[in-house]
């Protein structure tokens, strides 16, 4: 036999020995992976917790986000400036405060609707809660077509008084871009619900009804302020029973659980719109055709 035909048997020996041992390799992991899955099964199931069927399986793939505080555009300023059946302002090119001509009576059914007809740009928002007691909803920016959530720099919140829509204040984010082409890798949701029950967020008796990715940074970006462009990371939202909501960061090498409260977080953005509003040496735009300065 000659040379050249040994060397070639020889490589295409070594070549299905390498693929037979990326084959073990990968059955050894899906296996792993199948026996961590089935492990917090059983311990969920031994605490009387139901997972939905609209909890997923396995965590998607989603990188990092970057974004800064953004201003409107003149395209948006114009669309602004035609707003009809409400006086708008816009402070310093990026809140947008209104109070509508005639208050419109709503419901958290039809808030959503209402919203759409008043609110230019709603729909980049994603509605969050009607929070009576403070007497505001809130909705959530989107970027990459997932919710933001608890970030001053990005929140469209109405005024709700007596049943009624009033107004509404709106700042947003401008997304820069997905940082680094490599996907993160996130926790699985099981093991999630597994560190929610052992921390007590989860009680046994209670049924996960949905788990979804959305993005959250630890450090809030001040309403319509000027700051650089900030990292965001994917996190966890679970519903528990329907109606409570939790929070834990994604991130494997990372996982915590958010402790977030909605009334500080409405009063502390209400706050820094306040303060923009208050500002010395800044430029309003109306609808009404009267640009000043204050």
């Amino acid at each position: 036999m000659q040379w050249g035909q040994i060397k070639t048997l020889f490589i295409f020996s070594f070549l299905v020995l390498d693929l037979f041992l990326l084959q073990q390799f990968l059955d050894k992991q899906t296996s792993i992976q199948t026996i961590g899955d089935s492990q917090y099964e059983t311990s969920l199931s031994n605490a009387d917790i139901t997972i939905s069927n609209n909890v997923p399986e396995e965590a998607p793939t989603v990188s990092l986000l970057t974004a800064s505080a953004g201003d409107f555009t003149e395209e948006q300023l114009e669309v602004i400036s035609k707003l009809e059946g409400q006086t708008a302002k816009v402070y310093n090119k990026n809140l947008l405060a209104s109070t509508l001509d005639e208050p419109v009576e709503v419901t958290e059914e039809t808030l959503a609707g209402v919203v759409s007809k008043y609110v230019p740009f709603s729909s980049q928002y994603s509605f969050w809660n009607l929070n009576e007691e403070l007497g505001r909803a809130v909705f959530f920016q989107k970027a990459n077509s997932r919710t933001v959530y608890y970030n001053s720099g990005g929140v469209l919140i109405v005024h709700i008084e007596n049943g009624k829509m009033t107004g509404y204040q709106l700042v947003r984010l401008k997304v820069l871009n997905q940082s680094g082409e490599e996907k993160q890798e996130l926790i699985n949701p099981l093991e999630v619900v597994e560190r929610l029950y052992t921390d007590g967020v989860i009680n046994g008796g209670d049924t996960v009804t949905d788990m979804s990715i959305g993005y959250y940074s630890a450090y809030s970006l001040d309403p319509g302020g000027k700051a650089s462009k900030q990292l965001f990371a994917p996190v966890w939202k679970v519903t528990i029973n329907g109606n409570d909501d939790a929070f834990y960061s994604a991130l494997a090498a990372k996982p915590i659980y958010l402790q977030l409260d909605e009334n500080e977080f409405i009063q502390k953005t209400m706050n820094g719109f306040e303060e923009i509003k208050s500002g010395n040496s800044q430029t309003v735009i109306t609808n009404k055709g009267e640009n000043t300065e204050e």
